[in-house]
Formats: C-alpha cells, sequence, structure tokens
C-alpha cells in the first residue's frame, strides 16, 4: 500500500498494514522520522502521529477518492 500526499505530490509505501474492528492501520518511517494512522472504513475520517527525536506531530483529517 503506498501512502500519497496530494499537496506534496510524494508517495510513501507503507511498512505495515492492518485491518481491525472497521479500521486500517498503517505504520512506516520515512528519513528518521516514524508514524501511524488509522483510518475508519466507514467515514474515512482519520488520526496519524509522527514521531522523530525530541519532536511529535499529532495529524487529524479523512481520505478522499481520487476521481
Amino acid at each position: 500500500m503506498t501512502i500519497r500526499s496530494e499537496e506534496q505530490k510524494r508517495n510513501r509505501p507503507s511498512s505495515t498494514v492492518d485491518h481491525m474492528d472497521g479500521k486500517l492501520i498503517l505504520q512506516g518511517t520515512q528519513g528518521q522520522r516514524g508514524w501511524t494512522m488509522l483510518i475508519d472504513e466507514d467515514t474515512g475520517r482519520l488520526s496519524a502521529t509522527v514521531t522523530a527525536d525530541g519532536e511529535g506531530f499529532v495529524v487529524f483529517g479523512a481520505c478522499t477518492v481520487l476521481p
């Protein structure tokens, strides 16, 4: 599975993909950062975290279908 950032026009493969109770859970790395994303398979709503040495980010959003 590949994660695509529409704003930055970059693709990033995920390292781990799992399904649990209607949730899609993705995990991966980019550079020296690790990330985890949880997507509700019914609504597309998502939450994600990105962590690195001494920093962390929490992201909220929604997935959409590309035409």
